[in-house]
């Protein structure tokens, strides 16, 4: 078994794929194709559309290569996209669960049925960190976050300025993902 390539090899490749190699170009998209079906994974669970996150994904980072610094980490350059990608996807999959958009339900087979639970059980974990927070942090995260509004538009809601709201969901985010980190680490669920 080949070892996974650093970040190194991949910001190596990145600048070679840059200059118009496309054998490099090709095999950085093979490297880093299974980190980031491992990264949506995470964030997902076993979703039915995760290879079109996928693809959604290496399409952003083919489109954004020529933003690549080689100075900077070819990972954290590559998950931040990825990062935003999915976020981008929840936020249009909350949109139209909040318009109403109908599911037809005989489209849902017993091969969903896991999801269902695995959905539950993230909404519980999500539900469980966001008590965590402040009533103000709450409904921050609850606006920009889940339901995908602006931070000016939080900000006139809420009576406070496009940079404290960001500054506040900012804020919030570390909190979350220490409390997360330390709930994973103690192995609750």
């Amino acid at each position: 078994m080949t070892p996974s390539p650093t970040d190194q090899d991949l910001a190596d490749s990145m600048r070679k794929a840059q200059a118009g190699d496309d054998k490099a170009y090709y095999q950085l998209l093979t490297d880093i194709a299974p980190m980031i079906r491992g990264f949506i994974y995470k964030r997902l669970g076993d979703h039915y559309e995760l290879e079109d996150r996928v693809q959604d994904i290496l399409l952003a980072i083919h489109r954004a290569g020529h933003t690549f610094n080689s100075d900077r980490s070819f990972l954290n350059w590559m998950f931040a996209i990825a990062d935003y990608k999915v976020k981008d996807h929840l936020r249009s999959h909350y949109r139209r669960k909040a318009s109403g958009t109908q599911v037809n339900l005989e489209a849902v087979t017993e091969q969903k049925a896991p999801e269902l639970q695995m959905d539950l059980a993230d909404r519980q974990q999500l539900d469980r960190l966001l008590e965590t927070l402040s009533p103000r942090e709450r409904t921050i995260i609850q606006m920009m976050k889940i339901e995908g509004h602006s931070a000016r538009d939080v900000g006139n809601s809420l009576g406070m300025s496009e940079g404290a709201v960001k500054v506040a969901v900012h804020r919030a985010m570390k909190t979350l993902a220490a409390q997360a980190q330390q709930e994973e680490s103690h192995g609750n669920p």
